[in-house]
């Protein structure tokens, strides 16, 4: 019996651990390269997140324009890495998050068209970025 609690106690502690390393590689990365965190939070099935992964993420046009100012990371809503704070209701959702503190700064759901999206990205870049 206390192998089993040992087990459970030690699987518990491993999985709090995972979740509290949630975008830590990513952050890192944005705090050196003074970008904000892309979270695109989709769903599988979801032809409108479908519909932003071809007409945006995967276009060489948007997507360095994108990478200029963010750091993209693309995460299933199914994925249990995603923390529950960030209450994803519906699909995409696309998150711009702090590097410092991985905050929400702002928060963008459903389908959106590429320049609109960029136009709303940029200002949002520019916003946080203009005390700098």
């Amino acid at each position: 019996m206390k192998g089993c609690l040992f087990i459970l106690l030690s699987f518990c502690i491993i999985a709090f651990s995972l979740k509290a390393d949630f975008l830590e590689v990513e952050r890192q990365k944005a705090v050196k390269a003074k970008q904000l965190i892309l979270l695109s939070v989709e769903k599988e099935g979801c032809p409108y997140c479908l519909k932003m992964q071809t007409e945006i993420f995967n276009v060489p046009k948007y997507s360095q324009q994108i990478s200029r100012k963010y750091l993209h990371v693309s995460i299933h809503q199914e994925d249990s890495s995603l923390p529950k704070a960030f209450h994803v209701k519906y699909f995409p959702t696309n998150l711009i998050l702090s590097p410092y503190d991985l905050h929400i700064i702002d928060e963008f759901a459903g389908y959106m068209r590429p320049d609109s999206f960029i136009e709303l990205l940029d200002e949002v870049y520019a916003q946080e970025f203009k005390s700098f």
